[in-house]
């Protein structure tokens, strides 16, 4: 079932040029934000006031399309904030205003001209956080490890109902489609070294030869097998109708270990492929001691 609400990753760095009083005070009100000062129209001797998206080039104009949409439909955040390691969770709920805060510039050297700025006004976009949870670094990681990449203010499909269900403060059963992409991906190398795998006829997994996920384009995981061959194998949520092309790939790979984890009624081998149900391989792992300790850290 879709999420009511969309779930958003807001990144406040060292880049953004506020000095650390205006920082503070975002942290205390809990408030996520996004600085473009400059919009197109050239005028450079104060900071615009306009939350429209046409009047900013881009990548602003993006970011500020999206602080309208979460502003106007609610939503899910996760956000970090520079000089704080902890991260916060929270709600902004829907039809919120996008207040503008006044601070101040700060310095910042990796922006030549901001120097020269340096205590004039910043007006910051922002929108209020409820429901607020802190989460501590050795809690957050966990979490944080398939964020968005770039941008001020992303959203983050990804990361399922994760972040809904700890700003509710719900604990409800874990499902496969719960799990990020590269969860997916660990959880199928993880599988592959149970003894179950070799009952399935599976090769059984001993060593990693690259970092699971997006090490190379074609595969997922390349291993070791307890045979001393390599295993290669491809993850996806896809039926196996759907996940041909990935199965096509996989044939590149000659006489190895290939593997297909998909949506299917059962296990099959097409052109040296075996094909596995992914949600057989949710379900075997997450039934092992280990891997229902792994499912809920």
């Amino acid at each position: 079932m879709k999420n009511k609400f969309e779930t958003y990753f807001a990144r406040h760095t060292e880049t953004i040029a506020i000095d650390d009083a205006t920082r503070n005070r975002l942290w205390a009100e809990k408030r996520i934000a996004i600085h473009y000062p400059f919009d197109i129209s050239g005028d450079t001797t104060q900071d615009s006031r306009s939350i429209e998206p046409k009047d900013y080039p881009q990548p602003a104009r993006k970011n500020i399309k999206a602080l309208r949409n979460l502003a106007q439909n609610g939503g899910y955040v996760c956000a970090q904030y520079f000089g704080h390691e902890e991260c916060v969770l929270g709600f902004v709920e829907p039809q919120s205003h996008i207040e503008l805060v006044e601070g101040n510039w700060g310095k910042n050297e990796r922006q030549g001209r901001v120097a020269d700025w340096k205590g004039r006004t910043a007006i910051l976009k922002t929108l209020l956080l409820t429901k607020v949870r802190i989460v501590a670094p050795e809690k957050h990681a966990i979490i944080l490890v398939g964020r968005p990449r770039q941008g001020t203010l992303m959203r983050w499909p990804s990361s399922g109902k994760v972040i809904e269900e700890l700003v509710e403060g719900r604990k409800s059963e874990i499902r496969l489609t719960d799990l990020s992409p590269s969860r997916q991906e660990i959880m199928c190398s993880e599988f592959l070294r149970l003894p179950e795998a070799k009952e399935y006829g599976l090769p059984v997994l001993k060593h990693l030869i690259l970092p699971v996920g997006r090490t190379m384009k074609d595969v997922d995981i390349t291993a070791l097998s307890n045979d001393g061959s390599i295993i290669y194998a491809q993850i996806t949520l896809h039926t196996k109708k759907n996940a041909l092309h990935k199965l096509q790939r996989l044939n590149h790979y000659g006489k190895n270990h290939l593997i297909l984890f998909c949506r299917c009624e059962e296990i099959s081998i097409e052109k040296g492929v075996i094909i596995f149900p992914i949600e057989k391989a949710f379900e075997v792992f997450c039934a092992s001691d280990l891997g229902h300790k792994w499912l809920h850290a």
